[in-house]
């Protein structure tokens, strides 16, 4: 019998973390028919009841196994580890707060064995996918990274953020990743895609619990820019074309990070340095833009230059 990892990285999810294991073990009972499953929960170093929680839930279990990272490192960092010791054929990650429900694990597994492919995604932004109850600078924030880095693949796919996924064991044996943080889910999208690996997507519910949201920590301008900045560089790293893109795509960020900042209650001074630091990338991707018009247009004109003198009488 082939074996399918279940994998469920977590950290400080003590409040949840029962109850989130006992749902996706029950979730995963239909795949147990077809598949030896094991389930890995790696803590990435967390600080409250999550470790406890999760080898209590594990004792007297061969079939669950519980990692640990003495420190946080990363969602990256705990994937990989993950990966390391899954056995499976087939590895399934989910999200340890259920933001997709467990019945995903299922759903991936049969699109992935009946399509052939070599990594199914659940997919919040392509059509029939939905999002609930997340809050709206979130889901802004996610839904334009996801849409700039579906221009990095021409549109074939929609959602490339979310972590709740099916892989072919012998696709994650190929792919290079250094990414330690969230990074790590496009990251491992675009490195399959360099492969020649057959991704597709399925519609999927993201959906927050009423909890998550009281529970989510406020967004802050320092590691917010930071992540922006990640996707950009993921995006252009794979299609570096997509810089003449960006300048289309900023016009309107300005007013957007002003409202949001303020609706966060952010500091004047911080409100100021935010709209500064957009204005620069604004100005910076529309100056590399006019540039690289300018050298079209100069290699054009040479081109044409040199075409009319092979066509002069000698």
């Amino acid at each position: 019998m082939r074996v399918l990892s279940v994998v469920i990285p977590a950290y400080q999810e003590g409040r949840t973390i029962a109850a989130a294991l006992g749902a996706v073990d029950e979730g995963i009972e239909p795949l147990r028919a077809r598949y030896e499953v094991e389930l890995i929960v790696v803590d990435d170093g967390s600080t409250d009841q999550t470790y406890a929680l999760a080898t209590g839930f594990a004792r007297g279990r061969a079939d669950v196994r519980v990692l640990r990272h003495p420190c946080n490192r990363g969602l990256g960092a705990a994937l990989r580890t993950a990966f390391a010791q899954a056995r499976g054929d087939f590895i399934v990650t989910l999200d340890a707060d259920l933001s997709y429900g467990p019945e995903y694990a299922e759903r991936l597994m049969c699109v992935l064995e009946r399509s052939g492919a070599d990594l199914v995604l659940a997919s919040a932004y392509m059509r029939g996918g939905t999002v609930e109850n997340v809050p709206w600078g979130r889901r802004l924030l996610s839904r334009e990274a996801n849409r700039f880095l579906s221009l990095a693949t021409g549109a074939r796919l929609r959602t490339l953020t979310c972590m709740v996924r099916a892989y072919r064991a012998r696709l994650l044996a190929r792919l290079s990743t250094v990414c330690d943080g969230m990074e790590i889910n496009h990251e491992l999208v675009f490195a399959a895609l360099r492969l020649g690996a057959k991704v597709i997507e399925i519609p999927a519910r993201l959906a927050w619990s009423d909890e998550r949201v009281r529970a989510a920590r406020p967004l802050r301008l320092a590691r917010t820019a930071v992540q922006i900045g990640g996707v950009i560089r993921s995006g252009l790293a794979h299609r570096p074309a997509l810089l003449l893109a960006l300048p289309g795509l900023l016009p309107g960020l300005l007013p957007i990070v002003a409202v949001l900042l303020y609706l966060l209650h952010a500091p004047a001074r911080t409100i100021a340095l935010g709209l500064v630091l957009v204005a620069v990338v604004q100005y910076a991707a529309l100056a590399v833009l006019a540039g690289q018009l300018a050298a079209f247009c100069a290699r054009g004109t040479l081109a044409r230059r040199s075409s009319a003198a092979q066509m002069q009488p000698r």
